[in-house]
């Protein structure tokens, strides 16, 4: 659980590598002070992290993809509400709660309009904020759609509602094309691709990439899912032919 100290006023140029090495946060919020900033406090089973300036709330929101997230008026301005509803349009698992002074009636109509889970007034105490939060965590962990997500190696799953891989119930990041060569092969289990195919079907006919670049994808996408990804059990190599996927049976 950790409070973050006022940040410098010049925003990471590179989020990701600006917060790694370090636990992810599971729930982010944006206060300045009441209940919400006091949260890490009252959550002690998950790692929380307040910050009170915007561009820094930003910064860990997009790099380390939070599963709560807490939004208080003021600090928050249009834009980080407008942020946080696209992130939560984006990712579904995404839960977002909106807390504002207990006359702002409009400013909470307004944020559950633009898609926020919850609304609640700053006079709210820590322990229900906290709970409230529990019981959206424990909702969106809720069984997803049939079909909607597929086993990608043990313990890794790739959900093609919410976009995203997550190894052990965690979101692992993937660069775009990581995700769409995963999502092709992961549809087709066990079926070999040469490498122009995988390039075709996920970079597009006519790409001025060269075939080395799945080889290259393939080794970044071993480092993520696989448990040795010098002896891959799972994403193989197809000796001259190109890859497949073989997951784990359900």
């Amino acid at each position: 659980m950790v409070a973050l100290p006022p940040s410098s006023p010049e925003p990471s140029p590179d989020p990701i590598a600006r917060f790694a090495g370090r636990e992810r946060a599971a729930w982010l919020v944006l206060a300045s002070e009441g209940t919400a900033a006091d949260l890490p406090n009252a959550a002690k089973t998950v790692t929380v992290r307040v910050t009170a300036d915007p561009r820094r709330f930003r910064d860990i929101l997009l790099a380390e993809r939070p599963r709560i997230v807490v939004v208080c008026q003021p600090p928050a301005g249009d834009e980080d509400l407008g942020l946080v509803a696209s992130e939560r349009r984006r990712r579904p698992r995404l839960r977002a709660l909106h807390l504002a002074p207990p006359r702002a009636v409009a400013d909470r109509i307004a944020a559950l309009a633009r898609g926020f889970d919850d609304a609640l007034t700053t006079a709210t105490t820590t322990v229900e904020l906290a709970a409230r939060l529990e019981l959206l965590e424990a909702r969106a962990r809720e069984r997803p759609v049939p079909g909607s997500t597929l086993p990608i190696a043990h313990g890794v799953e790739l959900d093609l509602v919410a976009h995203e891989v997550r190894r052990d119930a965690l979101a692992v990041h993937l660069r775009p094309k990581e995700f769409g060569l995963l999502a092709l092969m992961a549809s087709h289990p066990g079926r070999a691709y040469t490498r122009q195919e995988l390039l075709e079907r996920v970079w597009g006919k006519g790409h001025d990439s060269g075939v080395r670049t799945v080889d290259v994808h393939v080794r970044w996408l071993r480092k993520k899912i696989e448990s040795d990804p010098e002896r891959p059990a799972h994403l193989v190599t197809v000796r001259g032919v190109g890859y497949r996927l073989d997951p784990p049976e359900r």
